[in-house]
């Protein structure tokens, strides 16, 4: 590439595999987030109505919950075939199954149709979209990254990042509108609409990725038949000190984003008398302040370096997370999309911009899929799976007083990824339009972990 191509913002290929990873990764995350949404407004009357108010939020919280405990078994299948196949094949293949699964949530009977195999069939479809991302993130990371020009690395690693705040600014606008609806025509057909768009959203998606070329990174590795023959096993063999520190990088961005979009929700509607259409909109605010930080710390730290934003915006989550709650406790809505709008600019653009090239850094080509695979998946298990559901046990409806134990735990996940990160400071490319990550500088299979 010569010196003025470098200096762009890539070749037509290299734009090709960032816009697949964004478009792709958006209507992934669209799919997950109506359901966070629906889950946090919805789905207990309509799929849980024998079990009362608080008990009905907590079983719709733990069917949001097994979506995380089916991303491992998406990261061990896919990142098995995106190390052995490719990332482009298994990349169509995951947004095929979390398009489909999605779409058939909006066909389903609800509890006053078919009784228990109402929340039985919602429990698997949301499997299903579990392992769908399992796999995804993995691969429209290294989609992106392996396909980028030397001095755009940390923004084209940030595009399935962007994809999140994105994804969440459409699903809320989505489920705003959905949320005006009557209460009679909401419960009874309303809440469908976003999903049912999953059938389209996937074949926008798909006509995206099928233009899209192997990724040059692991062409290369297959043309020198270099292919890992078991590349989920050599991870956790050879490199098990990697893949906690990827879980560790990822404990504090997850749980404050999982904090603010669904559980806060709850909140802002049960004890602050919210509507539903009024906390969407906080959301929603607060979403797409996001998104423009986001690609903000992505073009920024193609020239500063990742490793300080990434810590900067974690301490910054360790030390706003009281003043957090307290601002939200106020029940004042301009005071709380200031606490949101805060807290996910500086706290989860600076993190979650960046941590998807920083666990791409850990691992070696061959093997990388399932490396960063594996780390998005145990991170949904560790941290984004029970924080709802910890949220709805700690803190009850009827009362906001013992708020402080949530804000305490997002304290020590702060802390967890700061450490995390500092253990792995060595393996941390510069990010900086210097910075040339050649084969020679990187990982390979069968380093000390």
């Amino acid at each position: 590439m010569t010196e003025h191509a470098a200096s762009t913002f890539g070749t037509k290929q290299q734009k090709r595999a960032f816009l697949a990873s964004l478009v792709g990764t958006t209507v992934e995350w669209f799919d997950f987030f109506i359901y966070a949404t629906a889950a946090s407004l919805v789905f207990s009357t309509i799929f849980f109505p024998e079990l009362g108010s608080n008990v009905g939020i907590l079983a719709s919280f733990a069917t949001l919950g097994v979506a995380f405990l089916a991303r491992p078994v998406g990261a061990f299948v896919f990142g098995h075939l995106g190390d052995r196949l490719g990332r482009r094949a298994t990349l169509i293949t995951t947004l095929t199954v979390m398009g489909c699964a999605t779409g058939l949530i909006g066909l389903l009977p609800t509890w006053d149709r078919i009784g228990i195999w109402a929340p039985v069939l919602l429990t698997v479809l949301r499997f299903l979209q579990g392992v769908a991302v399992g796999g995804e993130w993995g691969g429209a990371v290294l989609m992106s990254v392996e396909n980028a020009p030397k001095t755009r690395e940390r923004f084209y690693g940030s595009a399935p990042q962007i994809a999140s705040p994105l994804a969440l600014v459409l699903a809320t606008v989505v489920m705003y509108f959905v949320a005006r609806m009557p209460n009679d025509d909401l419960m009874a057909w309303g809440w469908r609409i976003p999903f049912l768009a999953g059938f389209v959203l996937v074949v926008i998606g798909l006509i995206i990725r099928l233009g899209v070329e192997e990724s040059s990174e692991f062409a290369e590795v297959k043309e020198q038949g270099a292919v890992a023959k078991q590349p989920v096993l050599t991870v956790l063999r050879t490199m098990p000190g990697r893949v906690l520190a990827g879980v560790g990088l990822q404990a504090s961005v997850i749980v404050l984003f999982y904090l603010i979009t669904t559980y806060m929700l709850t909140m802002a509607t049960n004890i602050h008398g919210f509507s539903k259409s009024d906390t969407l909109m906080i959301l929603l605010v607060a979403a797409t302040i996001d998104l423009f930080a986001m690609v903000g710390v992505g073009i920024l730290c193609d020239r500063l370096s990742a490793m300080r934003v990434f810590v900067g915006g974690v301490v910054f989550t360790g030390l706003f997370a009281f003043p957090l709650f307290l601002l939200f406790n106020t029940g004042n809505m301009g005071l709380m999309i200031v606490a949101f709008a805060a807290a996910l600019v500086l706290g989860h653009a600076t993190t979650y911009a960046v941590v998807s090239s920083m666990t791409a850094d850990l691992f070696p080509t061959e093997v990388r899929y399932s490396g960063v695979a594996l780390c998005s998946a145990f991170s949904g298990v560790a941290w984004a799976a029970p924080t709802p559901l910890v949220a709805a046990a700690l803190v009850p409806t009827d009362g906001s007083k013992h708020w402080w134990p949530l804000a305490a735990i997002l304290v020590v996940t702060a802390v967890i990824s700061f450490v995390a990160a500092s253990s792995m400071r060595g393996h941390f490319t510069s990010g900086s339009a210097t910075d040339d990550r050649s084969p020679d500088t990187r990982v390979r299979v069968g380093d000390a972990a």
